[in-house]
């Protein structure tokens, strides 16, 4: 449980001090060593100052989806011989393979922040600078084709363990590499502007864009709902049989209740920042709080298409006979339950 809030379910992800800071940057990491109840996910919140760069790496043991809160950066992501380059702004999701090198550039004038998320509870990474770091000069000056005394010999590793720096390029967008612009990014299959997409739900108590499969073809083991919420607007309650879920609040307020096996409920609140997690299985609901502003969640999953079994199709499905045994009641007290064997999904709250 981390120091600002007392519920083990929840994480003041921007609150709390980033273990990674620097003046170009921090990295706030949320994973199962000071989230204990993580399971099958972890994330981190990245800022960077501009020109900051988190420097080229991989994760060994997971793979990646990140959505840019606010800012604006290249990234260039390599695996199996390919280098794809482009730009990322507010709104954009990007998946990285497990095992695919990749970095993050702010390029813009305002900070950038970016949430991370990761399909394991424990990820680990490999830098670029002490991958190279650990190899004899003679071998990386053979490999690149360069005389014994040549490029590397010259190159100095002083702080690699750095994953934050900072460039000297007075001119951010030039950096020699060709970035995709909007309208190449559409042939670019790791990210897809998600704030820029028609959203796939639309009701009275809000709308979701989904960044998951078939959205998103490439996702694998990850993915995410940007929830929009109108004041006292509910997602409804339900379950995800095949996938955890990371919820983070990227403005407004939202209450929660949650359900586990052994009857252990809790209802709270979380503000802008904060994250709490839901165990696949486990029953719960959000509702936006707020009675005169919109709320936005990024739901993340652990599974590139979550499963929704909603309690308003899970009610309708059995008979007045079986709810009038489970509550108490005459079975003709049923006769006026609706019968909506379907997802609700969001519904508007009665204010």
């Amino acid at each position: 449980m981390n120091d600002h809030t007392n519920s083990s379910w929840i994480f003041d992800l921007d609150g709390i001090k980033p273990q990674t800071d620097s003046k170009f940057g921090g990295v706030t990491r949320m994973d199962a060593n000071n989230f204990p109840i993580l399971n099958g996910m972890a994330g981190s919140l990245l800022r960077l100052k501009k020109g900051g760069i988190q420097v080229p790496h991989w994760h060994v043991n997971s793979a990646e989806l990140n959505y840019c809160l606010s800012g604006k950066a290249n990234m260039t992501i390599y695996g199996n011989a390919q280098k794809v380059a482009f730009t990322v702004n507010a709104g954009q999701l990007t998946f990285i393979p497990k095992g695919y090198w990749h970095d993050i550039e702010n390029v813009g004038q305002e900070d950038l922040k970016v949430i991370l998320i990761h399909d394991i509870e424990r990820p680990t990474d490999i830098s670029l600078a002490s991958s190279a770091h650990s190899l004899p000069k003679e071998i990386l000056n053979s490999i690149f084709g360069l005389s014994s005394t040549g490029f590397f010999n010259q190159l100095e590793y002083k702080e690699i363990n750095d994953e934050i720096v900072g460039t000297n390029r007075l001119n951010l967008s030039d950096s020699g590499l060709k970035y995709a612009t909007s309208s190449e990014s559409l042939s670019n299959p790791y990210t897809i502007n998600l704030g820029a997409t028609e959203p796939q739900i639309q009701t009275s108590g809000g709308i979701a864009r989904l960044g998951s499969t078939p959205y998103f073809p490439i996702l694998q083991g990850l993915s995410v709902f940007v929830l929009d919420l109108e004041p006292r607007g509910i997602i409804e309650p339900h379950t995800h049989p095949n996938a955890g879920e990371l919820n983070y609040v990227i403005d407004g307020k939202v209450r929660f209740t949650i359900l586990g096996p052994k009857n252990e409920i809790e209802t709270n609140e979380m503000k802008k920042g904060q994250v709490f997690f839901v165990p696949a299985g486990y029953f719960h609901y959000l509702e936006n709080s707020d009675d005169s502003n919109r709320g936005t969640v990024a739901s993340f999953f652990s599974n590139e298409s979550p499963q929704f079994i909603g309690l308003v199709g899970g009610m309708s499905s059995y008979s007045n006979e079986v709810l009038g045994a489970v509550f108490n009641k005459d079975t003709e007290y049923f006769n006026d339950l609706p019968r909506l064997v379907k997802n609700v999904l969001i519904a508007a709250g009665i204010r």
